[in-house]
């Protein structure tokens, strides 16, 4: 896909593709900073250097790295190329900010072309509930750990953190290089969407491997959803599955819905007991949604009380 005829048919490919004007931005600032001819979103007679270029593919997508993701190198060279500099001196954290929501966005786009649990979610109305609230939502959970360390997300939120996390480029605090490596090390969801959108963007999917190959993917696949019956959005799905055990992260099973069943507590009941763990989401009639994981299956004890303690309760919009 990339030749050295200049940089106007890389950026017309990740366009088309549907790559996130920042994850855009930070290529070709990776580029021109890499030392290739001319400019490399220029359409003129300056080539790339393609040197230059397969490193950054190396780089976005670990190419003989190991391991399951992009690697934390390319990450950081894409932050610098986002920033339009050599790096060297940390990086906001409102520049991580807007990279997250470059990669997230850019998953779905770019994957949703191929990817059949994305496209099963799309049917299953995760398409029409579309929030980019929420990707922001799910770009400030994942970055809470690295600028509050050693903070429980609750404390975090309770104290109005969320409020002090610069979401702009080029502002908010400047966290050393060597932190965000280590903190990008501990969330492979990012080096897992990383990976997946840059080796579609540069053709370099490894051709024995599929996504259904993956034992804890990024989406779960969709068993048994109806269409429309969700009050999911991709965000939320992304959240929630990146915070769940591994074992829980490849499929997820429809049983109930107000949107498909009779909206009783009852009818509910009869669907969820003695299924294995489960999540339950709400929205209420503001658009606030909530919701709980339970670990172990509902059932019906007759005023008693079961369980392993393991219930966690979440919210994923407050409007």
């Amino acid at each position: 896909m990339v030749q050295s005829s200049g940089g106007e048919q890389l950026v017309e490919h990740a366009e088309t593709k549907g790559l996130d004007p920042a994850l855009l931005n930070g290529v070709m600032g990776m580029l021109k900073g890499g030392g290739g001819g001319g400019d490399a979103g220029d359409g003129g007679g300056g080539g790339l250097d393609m040197g230059s270029v397969f490193k950054m593919i190396g780089g976005l997508t670990n190419r003989d790295g190991g391991g399951g993701g992009g690697g934390a190198d390319g990450f950081m060279q894409l932050l610098q190329g986002f920033a339009g500099g050599s790096g060297g001196e940390g990086t906001n954290t409102g520049n991580i900010v807007q990279i997250l929501l470059g990669l997230a966005k850019s998953y779905f786009n770019v994957k949703g072309k191929s990817n059949p649990a994305i496209q099963d979610w799309d049917a299953a109305g995760a398409g029409q509930n579309k929030s980019d609230d929420n990707f922001l939502n799910w770009a400030l959970s994942v970055i809470r750990d690295l600028v509050f360390p050693g903070k429980k997300p609750k404390e975090i939120i309770q104290a109005g953190g969320d409020d002090d996390i610069d979401t702009g480029a080029d502002s908010g605090k400047t966290k050393d290089d060597g932190d965000v490596k280590g903190w990008f090390d501990g969330h492979p969801e990012i080096g897992k969407m990383q990976k997946d959108v840059f080796d579609d963007i540069f053709d370099t999917t490894d051709d024995d491997k599929t996504d259904e190959d993956d034992p804890a993917p990024v989406i779960p696949t969709p068993s048994d959803f109806q269409e429309n019956c969700s009050c999911l959005d991709n965000a939320s799905i992304l959240f929630l599955n990146c915070n769940l055990l591994l074992e829980y992260r490849k499929n997820w099973r429809f049983l109930f819905s107000t949107l498909s069943h009779a909206r009783s507590l009852d009818e509910m009941m009869s669907k969820i007991c003695y299924k294995g763990p489960t999540l339950i989401i709400a929205k209420d009639t503001e658009g606030n949604m909530f919701g709980a994981h339970a670990s172990t299956s509902w059932c019906d004890t007759e005023g008693g009380w079961v369980g392993n303690g393991q219930f966690n309760c979440f919210l994923l919009r407050a409007l």
